[in-house]
């Protein structure tokens, strides 16, 4: 017989409003950049992250898909150095602070795009220009009772990126999301970094790989996530599909240089 959890809803979805989050700090090549969010910022010394709001999307036809509210860039701001093959580390942590990202279950995946050698400031976040790079779901069992690798980042892990090592060497938009599951409707949390890959690859991906935000998940969402109304209490998630143990990973296939 289907175990249900429905009479737990209640106390799983109380605290959401100040359960989220987004990324405040990267060790990129060995230097640490801070964020754009006011907790951590410098206006002094610039971020190369675009600015955001602390609430997720509710829906992937959201204008900000791309890069979170407002998405635009932080003043001043600059472009991180970072080697092709790099392993960029992005905690999700407040220094001093018992904060961090607020859910444990759902995706985590990230995206780059290629800009202009005058930068990445002024490129058109919403045209097909996105591919994804990395990507992590579902570790282990099922849905509610599994292991997913978001749980590491709610527990204080840092999001670790390697970055293509044929990647061709210009500047970037770094798009890294978490996908939270666990609330009446998906909630979709980007941040986007500006950096300069160097190296000696000269790779990039076909047109045909390319994809764009607003556009690149199915706005008939199968079972990737919740419905974007409905059910205040997720049953899609503590219910229809607690016991699923393949978790279908939203977006294009990860690009392998």
């Amino acid at each position: 017989m289907r175990r249900s959890k429905a009479p737990a809803l209640l106390l799983t979805t109380v605290p959401i409003s100040a359960a989220h989050g987004g990324g405040m700090y990267y060790t990129i090549d060995g230097v640490l950049h801070a964020g754009a969010y006011p907790w951590v910022s410098n206006t002094t010394t610039g971020s190369i992250q675009r600015t955001w709001t602390w609430d997720g999307l509710t829906t992937p036809t959201s204008p900000h898909m791309p890069c979170n509210t407002p998405g635009t860039p932080f003043t001043p701001s600059y472009h991180a150095s970072l080697t092709a093959g790099t392993t960029i580390s992005i905690s999700y942590a407040v220094r001093d602070s018992k904060a961090t990202f607020g859910h444990p279950y759902g995706p985590m995946l990230a995206y780059m795009a290629a800009c202009p050698a005058s930068g990445c400031e002024a490129v058109n976040l919403s045209a097909p220009i996105w591919f994804k790079i990395w990507e992590a779901g579902l570790l282990s069992g099922g849905f509610v009772d599994g292991r997913w690798a978001m749980r590491d980042v709610f527990e204080g892990a840092e999001v670790e990126i390697k970055v293509p090592r044929a990647l061709r060497k210009g500047k970037y938009l770094l798009r890294h999301e978490m996908v939270n599951l666990q609330t009446g409707a998906a909630q979709f949390f980007p941040n986007c970094v500006q950096v300069e890959v160097r190296g000696t690859g000269d790779t990039m991906p076909k047109t045909e790989e390319l994809v764009k935000f607003p556009g690149a998940y199915d706005g008939d969402w199968g079972t990737s996530w919740p419905p974007e109304t409905g059910d205040p209490y997720n049953t899609w998630f503590y219910v229809d599909h607690q016991d699923d143990t393949h978790y279908p990973m939203p977006g294009p296939p990860v690009w392998q240089g």
